[in-house]
């Protein structure tokens, strides 16, 4: 009876650091220049973060509210050290839309980035934090009516990407400095 705490803690890593990864992989391919995130790139942030954030370059939902489900990926170029932030749109008559939100030469590294899920709700900006003062069309609150993205540096800013119903395109506001 001892050794069922330990066992269902072995399947739950199990799932986590193994299973996971590789049926998150499944869905999507990348754009050619680009390739997934695996095993193998549990550095820095990610490896030192993994507890708390398991998959740090993958989300998915329904960023543009159009009832199918979305996946952002951060993607490591295979032409040199950047990488980059891309949504996949799934489309209801097949296939899928690409978008690429974020693209880093490689000043950076893609293990001190990542991105979670953010719920629908209204969210103080980074100026509305007092961070500094709101510039013109800066707002100081914004409403997500579909999940976004948040994209972060691990111990630092992040901002939010988030859909824009009226230009239909995705929109990056800061959140933190």
């Amino acid at each position: 009876m001892k050794n069922i705490p330990v066992a269902i803690s072995v399947l739950i890593v199990l799932f986590v650091y193994v299973i996971l990864p590789t049926i998150v992989d499944a869905k999507v391919t990348p754009p050619p220049g680009w390739r997934m995130p695996g095993e193998a790139d549990y550095k820095g942030g990610w490896a030192e973060y993994r507890d708390e954030t398991p998959v740090p370059f993958h989300v998915q939902a329904d960023f543009n509210g159009d009832g199918l489900s979305d996946e952002a990926w951060l993607l490591i170029s295979t032409q040199g050290k950047g990488w980059g932030l891309f949504v996949f749109f799934d489309k209801a008559i097949g296939g899928t839309e690409i978008v690429e939100l974020y693209n880093e030469p490689g000043l950076n590294s893609p293990q001190n980035m990542g991105i979670t899920f953010v719920e629908t709700g209204k969210y103080k900006t980074a100026c509305g934090k007092g961070y500094w003062d709101c510039k013109e069309g800066e707002p100081a609150e914004i409403e997500l009516k579909n999940p976004a993205i948040n994209f972060f540096n691990y111990e630092g800013a992040n901002s939010f990407f988030y859909w824009d119903d009226k230009s239909q395109s995705f929109k990056e506001i800061a959140v933190s400095d």
